[in-house]
């Protein structure tokens, strides 16, 4: 399991899952581009509530995509 942001990358369940959700290409890559770069997030292990990164991006990218719908 990949703690520190920098070496994660969604791996192709989290993705499947996503788009199962109505996440599109786009929006995925947009929200890896931000998490990566934009925030200041470092090690999983610092982030209360979740234990792996790829959690932490589909709650994310399913919010994210929520708030572009409305």
């Amino acid at each position: 399991m990949c703690k520190l942001l920098s070496d994660w990358a969604p791996s192709a369940a989290a993705i499947d899952l996503l788009k199962l959700n109505g996440v599109d290409d786009s929006q995925i890559e947009l929200s890896i581009k931000y998490l990566k770069n934009e925030s200041d997030l470092v090690n999983i292990d610092d982030v209360k509530g979740y234990d792996n990164w790829n959690s932490l991006f589909i709650m994310f990218c399913i919010k994210a995509n929520k708030k572009n719908d409305n």
